[in-house]
């Protein structure tokens, strides 16, 4: 029965693992970089992601000459085109469209141009110049436009186009943007499929893969904007899970063979592989969704959740002394409190992906105690009673005048890196890249300026309320913004109709029919051709207004159901004060890096002072005495003098997610204390043989597998973790066995 009852643990435990794996694979990973900036700056982060090529597609084409280069562009937006992925808009096939949107747009200065366009000698000048366009060759493309716009109007509202274009920095050419040699051109497209989808990048990317080959050798298409970024994190992280676990596996093999060479210790390493799946299956859950950071996070709490076991494994042989299996348990017990409550102070963070990160965190470590005391144990029983000579033996402390000199050096060191080392506050820093779209970007770059440009959202709980609060606006500035003249509110297209209706009164009509006949009869036009100009003028003041999202959409919904419209504006102080007076948010790069730095900097400090503070009171609890709790502190306080110095001295920009690492350091630095403190404190009580030296070396090594191999990752983030857990959590490793033992000795 006992024998039933200790294989179907492991059994429920291993059925368990399986069942999570399954669901969790049966939702993808998601990307998102608002669940990587605190909650202070969310708003503005997801405001700025709504920038008005953000959510375009954008095709870059280059090749040798100017003309293979717009020859092969075109190729591409018919191919995309049939594809069904883009719409196009071409304005010759909607000039209708665009005369019949005047009347909502009639502002009294258009008013004022009308009437000097309906002067006749303005009228005479103009339709001279129709007459040479339409006896030019490419005239047949003319006649639409003089038959429904005889006085010109048009540019009336193409001039609130070339306003927008201004601003937006999107100068068309043949309807690309072009370099000044031409050999570098871009096209701006609507997508018709979602577009942050992963597998809206892959089969763009494929399209566009396929496309290449037709093309010409010398000629090179690629896509870039929102859906490149999702494309390139997704596919990096991916890549980093499989060799960093691969890489994981393989120093956590290596340390087994050195340290166990037992298959009943194959169960240690097997510890990992039952709770991750469980864990990160638990966090979709309960957030909706799994962070691609947070697997990558919580793959390699491995070497961490480890630790248990290999403590219960090294202590077996030991457990048949008085006292030792409570002794063993508090000890562990302590351990979980620690780690755990060094988790739970980023529960208390406001940043989505460290809260992922502690809740996989603490469901990991909760099920590696369980699994390590209660259902390990019994497999343990016939491991070896002593640790072969050839193994790895217990190095001898230092001497106490040597830890107090390595002490004094690594707070020096720590010192000064904290006056030398960079941080990297550029959002570009959150997401990772290849080294191809980095010179992709370079190119683009070629054709959007927008380095002196900024954001002003104005908000609303609903669409008209957007539009009669960004017209409010747009009358308190000096130069009004575009989109107040081209995305009007009800009550203003109300006002501009009544205007145009009230401007072509009986007396004015008479006199423009009189003006066209005069001209008509002068050159040879035929005055009837110029029907569909009256028709439209009769029916103006009855049809609706003209949708121009289709072709630019300013107006974005939030996630919290409200709206916002987005224009572009420079870089100036005018525009950052107004929205003080109004609804409206100014975000510009250089002001987002700074707000994101800062408030970075300040969880980091919320949550490394939390995580100081429950951990002083966890281990207050358990030594019950001042000196001992704050000697726990030491390899701390000393790995983290470390690895600032080591930072500073490599010159490693630290990126938002190095700072937060540090209160990872408090929680998993203090329990080589434990270890140490616990091992002196045993030898009064004859249990040492519990805390084998190579337990502890064997536990710090697994923990360095597990979090040090992120420093194989591509991706920044994991990057981070990874070389400052190889730093840090080393470091504290070492001190806790060469430099802690000389001043128990002193001080306690």
């Amino acid at each position: 029965m006992t024998w039933i009852g200790t294989h179907c643990k492991l059994m429920a435990i291993s059925l368990l693992c399986v069942a999570c794996a399954v669901g969790l694979f049966r939702n993808p990973i998601e990307e998102n970089i608002l669940a990587l900036v605190p909650k202070s700056i969310k708003k503005q982060v997801e405001l700025f992601e709504h920038s008005p090529l953000s959510q375009k597609l954008i095709v870059m084409v280059q090749g040798p000459s100017e003309e293979q280069t717009n020859r092969a562009a075109q190729t591409v937006r018919e191919k995309l085109t049939q594809a069904g992925l883009v719409r196009v808009f071409s304005p010759q096939q909607n000039l209708t469209e665009m005369l019949r949107a005047l009347p909502a747009r009639f502002t009294a200065r258009d008013q004022q141009q009308a009437e000097q366009k309906l002067e006749p000698q303005a009228v005479a000048a103009q339709f001279e110049k129709y007459q040479e366009q339409l006896f030019s060759f490419s005239g047949i493309f003319f006649q639409q436009l003089i038959t429904h716009d005889p006085f010109n109007l048009a540019p009336l509202l193409f001039d609130k186009w070339a306003q927008l274009g201004e601003q937006t920095q999107t100068h068309y050419q043949d309807g690309f943007l072009s370099s000044a040699g031409g050999t570098l051109q871009a096209g701006l497209y609507d997508l018709t499929v979602p577009t942050a989808d992963f597998s809206t990048a892959i089969r763009v990317q494929q399209e566009l893969a396929r496309l290449a080959q037709e093309l010409a050798q010398n000629v090179r298409v690629f896509f870039m904007g929102g859906l490149r970024y999702t494309l390139e994190n997704v596919q990096l992280i991916k890549r980093d899970l499989v060799w960093v676990s691969l890489a994981g596996l393989c120093c956590l093999g290596l340390i087994f063979a050195w340290f166990f060479r037992s298959k009943r210790a194959l169960l240690v390493y097997a510890l990992p592989l039952l709770v991750l799946f469980p864990a990160a299956f638990i966090t979709q859950q309960i957030f909706g969704r799994i962070s691609g950071i947070t697997l990558g996070f919580g793959s390699v709490v491995a070497g961490l959740s480890v630790d248990y076991a290999v403590y219960v494994y090294f202590a077996t042989a030991s457990l048949h002394l008085p006292g030792a299996k409570r002794a063993l348990y508090y000890h562990l017990g302590c351990n979980f409190l620690t780690s755990a409550l060094c988790f739970a102070a980023l529960l208390f963070s406001s940043v989505e992906v460290f809260k992922q990160i502690a809740v996989f965190a603490l469901v990991a470590l909760v099920l590696s105690f369980m699994i390590a005391c209660f259902v390990f144990p019994p497999y343990f029983k016939k491991a070896p009673l002593q640790t072969p000579a050839h193994m790895v033996h217990f190095f001898k402390p230092f001497s106490f005048r040597l830890a107090c000199l390595t002490s004094i050096i690594l707070v020096g060191f720590g010192i000064w890196g904290m006056f030398h080392v960079s941080f990297n506050a550029q959002l570009d820093s959150l997401n990772s890249t290849s080294a191809q779209f980095r010179r992709d970007k370079q190119l683009t770059n070629q054709l959007f300026d927008t380095g002196t440009h900024a954001l002003l959202f104005v908000l609303g709980k609903t669409p008209q309320e957007v539009l009669e609060s960004n017209e409010q606006l747009s009358r308190a500035l000096p130069r009004p913004l575009a989109t107040a003249d081209l995305f009007v509110s009800a009550h203003t297209q109300a006002q501009n109709k009544q205007r145009w209706v009230s401007f072509w009164n009986e007396t004015r009509r008479a006199y423009a029919k009189n003006l066209l006949q005069q001209q008509s009869a002068k050159l040879g036009f035929n005055a009837a051709a110029f029907a569909p100009f009256w028709k439209e003028l009769d029916n103006a003041a009855e049809q609706d207004d003209v949708d121009f999202s289709s072709w630019y959409n300013p107006l974005i919904l939030l996630r919290d159901g409200s709206y916002a419209l987005v224009n572009v504006v420079p870089d100036e102080k005018i525009y950052e004060e107004i929205s003080f007076r109004f609804p409206a948010q100014f975000v510009s790069v250089s002001q987002l890096q700074y707000r994101l730095t800062h408030s970075i900097k300040r969880e980091a400090l919320w949550v490394v002072c939390l995580a100081l503070l429950f951990n002083f009171i966890a281990v207050w609890l358990v030594f019950r005495r001042l000196p001992e709790t704050l000697l726990c502190f030491v390899p701390v306080v000393l790995g983290a003098c470390a690895l600032v110095g080591v930072l500073a001295l490599v010159r490693l920009p630290v990126n938002l997610f190095g700072l937060i690492f540090l209160p990872l350091l408090v929680g998993l630095g203090i329990d080589y204390a434990i270890f140490q403190l616990m091992k002196l404190r045993a030898g009064k009580s004859g249990l040492a043989p519990l805390y084998p030296p190579q337990a502890l070396l064997a536990a710090g090594l697994s923990t360095l597998a597990g979090f040090g191999v992120l420093i194989l990752a591509k991706h920044a983030v994991l990057f981070m973790m990874g070389f400052c857990a190889l730093v840090g959590i080393g470091a504290a490793v070492l001190i806790a066995m060469f430099v802690l033992p000389p001043l128990w000795e002193r001080f306690i």
